[in-house]
């Protein structure tokens, strides 16, 4: 029997192996998590309506795109001036957590660059298709595990994919719009009857898109978990921003109690103090472990991205009401008992 033959009979004699059919598969695999521009299944709700509204001006989102990919091609070259940048051959172990991230959530491996900092911080300014850049201090580096590692640089990765800088030019073109209307004719009249009202629309449109930059920090968040090998890293990340991530482990207890957290949460929103979180462009890290703890029981995290962390017997919500629960304590309206 010659190999013709044997091919001929084999079961996978009908399948194609081409290229062109993994590419296409793999698109199909992308765009059933995605809605919109780019918008994934993941997305909190508030971050997802808002970007639906903001979808629906024609053209806007387009010109928006091509003004963040100009902006970060930018920003790229300065921090490749400033920064050291990660590979194979330098960090491994960070370009290989950048690739892995890239893998779950179905973009581009990020460059990363590790910047000289006595802050413990790491952000991004990028879009999934235009050079998309990590940038991770030097202090949260040395403070992190590679689990953790991997939870902070998958939120930048959400970020990414979710194309956060396109939709916050977005919202610094209407803001300069809405502004640019008030700012005509007399500048005298202006500071005299429109003073006032100009000041209380600039303090209204800021509250608004700080409200919505909260909800696009537990989007990334989401995205962290959905790249994480342990959900317990992402956790101890926000764990670790609210002590300043500072090394005691030789001489004091570290471990944080969910119990001990949830009695501080219900003192945080019950207090009128939590109004000073208005303005504030992410929620308290207290609150952010919260809606992550939410996000862990709900059904599109296991059956749309993570089916390997699914474990026999647990909570299984829709994302309605993952969604509906986190807002209890993301809004800084939020009241009353938490999980």
């Amino acid at each position: 029997m010659d190999n013709k033959t044997i091919l001929a009979n084999s079961p996978i004699a009908n399948y194609d192996f081409s290229f062109d059919n993994y590419l296409n598969k793999r698109k199909a695999q992308i765009n059933a998590r995605m809605d919109g521009n780019g918008i994934p299944n993941y997305a909190y709700k508030p971050d997802y309506d808002m970007r639906k509204r903001l979808d629906a001006v024609p053209g806007l989102f387009h010109v928006a795109k091509n003004i963040s990919a100009t902006m970060a091609s930018r920003y790229m070259q300065q921090e490749n001036m400033r920064s050291l940048a990660v590979g194979p051959n330098q960090f491994p172990e960070v370009y290989q957590i950048g690739c892995d991230c890239a893998k779950k959530l179905g973009i581009a491996i990020p460059n990363i660059y590790i910047q000289s900092s006595e802050v413990v911080n790491a952000y991004t300014f990028a879009t999934a298709d235009s050079e998309p850049f990590i940038v991770v201090t030097s202090l949260l580096l040395e403070r992190m595990t590679l689990g953790e590692l991997k939870a902070v640089i998958g939120h930048e990765c959400g970020h990414i994919q979710n194309c956060h800088t396109t939709y916050n030019v977005i919202n610094s073109l209407l803001i300069q719009g809405s502004l640019a209307g008030i700012i005509i004719g007399d500048q005298l009249f202006l500071k005299g009857l429109l003073t006032p009202f100009y000041n209380l629309l600039t303090s209204g449109i800021q509250m608004l898109l700080s409200s919505w930059s909260r909800a696009a920090e537990v989007t990334a968040d989401r995205a962290a978990m959905i790249c994480c090998d342990n959900l317990e890293d992402v956790y101890s990340v926000d764990k670790k921003f609210l002590y300043g991530a500072v090394k005691v482990e030789d001489k004091i207890d570290t471990n944080l109690t969910i119990q001990s957290l949830k009695e501080q949460m219900e003192m945080t929103m019950n207090n009128p103090n939590r109004f000073r979180e208005l303005m504030a462009s992410h929620p308290l890290p207290i609150k952010r472990i919260f809606a992550e703890l939410e996000f862990a029981e709900c059904e599109t995290f296991y059956n749309s991205w993570r089916p390997d962390l699914k474990i026999p017997g647990c909570i299984m919500r829709s994302k309605e009401e993952v969604d509906r629960r986190c807002k209890r304590y993301i809004d800084v309206n939020g009241k009353g008992d938490i999980k």
